[in-house]
């Protein structure tokens, strides 16, 4: 061992090895010039261990994955959210689809049965269709059943408004009685007593109009409102303009025979739903009209009372309807007079 030197360093970080050759290009530790058989040192394999360093590096590590992990599933139960919410909302929206159908259907089965029993009942014009259009509401309403209740409270429109003006020539008692040949009587004011068929005022009447109960109150004219009186008659009547409805009325209820009061309360009681339509198509009912409601006025001496009786049918209309013009003999007011006015909105 002249001349060598071989570096032990700890004795404690080398194995011995008994008799092994080593050959000096694979031998560990420090180089040795000669190798041979016999004793020698050779470094002990450095055990495996983990540094702080890599321990934080893994952790690291796994915390990414799992932050990644949490950011995906977070990601999913969003888009699940989203996917179940467009599906109620479409799911609304289909059900509301399905409603707004059925509801078609249902319109365009009604409006076929009243079709086929206008046909089947006769009718000759478009207006006879049209005032049956609106004939039964209820959409299961089925035109070949005999239903209980009088076809003429849904098949015709309401007189909406009737009212009843009373002039004697002197102070006297009346008696009012009218008489429903179709429908039924919804309102009256104040309240008639019922004789059979007929609705009966007893009142006290003044020349200028105005009427007492027998309780003492006063009243300035008879009100009444029925389900339906008659089916309208548009034969005859006027197209008007909506904003020429004011004029129109003022000119003619003056020609039929209303005075200023009179036709000034008809005017703001129906202009407010008329003024706004492109026209408005007008007929003044007569003759059906007094055979569906009679009306008679008797004075206690007897006398009964010169009746003018002005009912308006209407109906509003998209364009200008060519129709043949009615003409008024006018009221002359001499004795005892009775002025009722009245009218209806055929939709």
């Amino acid at each position: 061992m002249d001349n060598q030197n071989i570096n032990m360093g700890n004795q404690s970080e080398y194995i011995p090895v008994q008799n092994a050759y080593q050959p000096a290009s694979y031998q560990e530790g420090s180089y040795t010039e000669n190798a041979y058989r016999g004793n020698a040192y050779v470094p002990a394999q450095t055990q495996s261990t983990h540094t702080v360093d890599s321990v934080v590096s893994e952790l690291k590590k796994q915390k990414g994955i799992m932050i990644a992990a949490l950011i995906i599933n977070a990601l999913l139960l969003m888009a699940f959210a989203g996917i179940t919410t467009v599906m109620f909302i479409r799911l609304d929206m289909v059900t509301e689809e399905m409603a707004a159908d059925l509801a078609d259907c249902e319109e365009s089965i009604c409006k076929q049965g009243r079709t086929v029993s206008a046909i089947s009942n006769g009718m000759e014009s478009v207006v006879d269709y049209i005032n049956d259009e609106y004939s039964y509401n209820d959409p299961y309403y089925d035109p070949y059943v005999d239903y209980d209740y009088d076809p003429y409270y849904d098949q015709y429109p309401a007189a909406e408004k009737p009212v009843i003006y009373i002039y004697p020539e002197n102070e006297t008692d009346v008696e009012v009685r009218l008489r429903l040949n179709e429908g039924e009587m919804l309102c009256t004011y104040p309240d008639p007593e019922t004789d059979g068929d007929e609705f009966v005022w007893n009142m006290h009447a003044l020349p200028d109009g105005t009427l007492y109960d027998a309780d003492g109150t006063e009243y300035s004219y008879l009100f009444w409102e029925a389900s339906c009186y008659a089916d309208p008659d548009f034969s005859r009547g006027f197209c008007v303009k909506g904003e020429d409805t004011a004029e129109f009325l003022r000119t003619t209820l003056a020609d039929i025979g209303l005075t200023p009061e009179e036709y000034n309360e008809f005017i703001v009681y129906w202009l407010p739903r008329m003024q706004d339509n492109e026209y408005n198509l007008i007929s003044f009912q007569t003759d059906n009209y007094d055979e569906s409601c009679p009306l008679e006025v008797t004075a206690s001496d007897g006398e009964v009372a010169d009746v003018l009786r002005v009912m308006m049918a209407w109906q509003a209309a998209d364009e200008y309807v060519e129709i043949e013009p009615q003409s008024f003999d006018g009221f002359e007011r001499t004795g005892f007079s009775v002025v009722e006015w009245g009218g209806e909105e055929v939709k």
